[in-house]
């Protein structure tokens, strides 16, 4: 697996994957639209250009997308596996090539903002649980997650 860095005419696939692979938990269409709706309107030009975003590739074809971003902390922004890659491992390896792209900018820790249903992966992937934090899109609490670099 490896990392590419995303362009600006990778700029249209980055909401694509992010609902697709959010559509693969069970939830229900109303929230879906009000994702695609955030997604759509978070991944832009200017992300691009504050951000780290990185496209996944396995044997050169697109399997997810994850980005590092700081505004006032560190934190992995976006991590997303297009769901018929979901379960093989694939994830561990991305997370991995994140955790290694942090490292490589200095960065001491990171924070996630988890999915309800991902906060497992993180946790098997060494994060902490450290709180919580309202999400943008529904009426409810979100795991706030934390992995020292150091």
């Amino acid at each position: 697996m490896k990392l590419v860095p995303a362009r600006l005419e990778d700029l249209p696939l980055l909401p694509s994957i992010a609902l697709r692979s959010k559509s693969h938990w069970d939830y229900p269409q109303d929230f879906l639209d009000k994702c695609k709706t955030f997604f759509e309107a978070e991944y832009t030009e200017e992300y691009l250009k504050k951000s780290y975003t990185f496209l996944f590739l396995q044997s050169d074809e697109i399997i997810g997308m994850g980005s590092l971003l700081w505004n006032d902390i560190p934190m992995i922004d976006s991590f997303w596996l297009l769901p018929e890659n979901i379960g093989k491992g694939y994830g561990k390896q991305a997370f991995d090539l994140l955790i290694k792209e942090a490292r490589k900018l200095g960065w001491p820790n990171l924070t996630i903002i988890s999915d309800t249903y991902a906060e497992g992966f993180y946790k098997t992937m060494g994060a902490k649980r450290v709180g919580e934090v309202p999400s943008e899109v529904q009426d409810k609490m979100l795991p706030k997650m934390f992995i020292d670099l150091g």
